[in-house]
């Protein structure tokens, strides 16, 4: 109950606030990330959701899981299909691959993500064993992985 409220407080009133979203993350990476998921709504309501969560430091199982979904949605339209995400590791790498990526390049993305998902099915959704310390990292990671799959296929608005 006092997780809600504080999540409901800083939605309506957190601009008032002094302190920056999160003191570690790197924030140009999320601003960037922001604006590069401005074509695809459904992955950017769900990567600002989670990074609410991060902000106000409430239900850190629901904000990991939220970037996971997140990295499903901007998938899904950009491979062509709504398989979630465990299921599109290979079309990842074919897809990096198929957009200028070396061949080095697209099987190192491929098994991140896949290796991204597996922590994802253990820690998360299986499992809600959030460990605090790795959760800066899931976001950058997170980040990374939808800035580059957009700016490869030329979706920026």
């Amino acid at each position: 109950m006092l997780e809600s409220l504080k999540l409901q407080l800083m939605s309506r009133f957190g601009h008032l606030s002094s302190t920056a979203l999160g003191t570690e993350v790197n924030t140009a990476l999320i601003e960037q990330t922001q604006h590069w998921l401005g074509a695809f709504p459904d992955a950017l309501g769900l990567y600002n959701e989670a990074l609410q969560k991060y902000e106000t430091g409430v239900f850190k199982r629901n904000l990991l899981d939220d970037l996971r979904l997140a990295l499903e949605k901007l998938l899904q339209p950009l491979l062509g299909n709504t398989r979630s995400l465990e299921n599109q590791v290979p079309e990842v790498g074919r897809f990096v691959k198929d957009h200028g990526g070396s061949a080095e390049f697209s099987n190192m993305f491929m098994r991140l993500v896949e290796y991204y998902g597996k922590y994802q099915n253990t820690y998360i959704k299986h499992n809600s064993a959030v460990i605090e310390e790795e959760i800066e990292f899931v976001i950058e990671m997170t980040s990374a992985f939808m800035k580059h799959l957009v700016r490869q296929a030329g979706a920026a608005v």
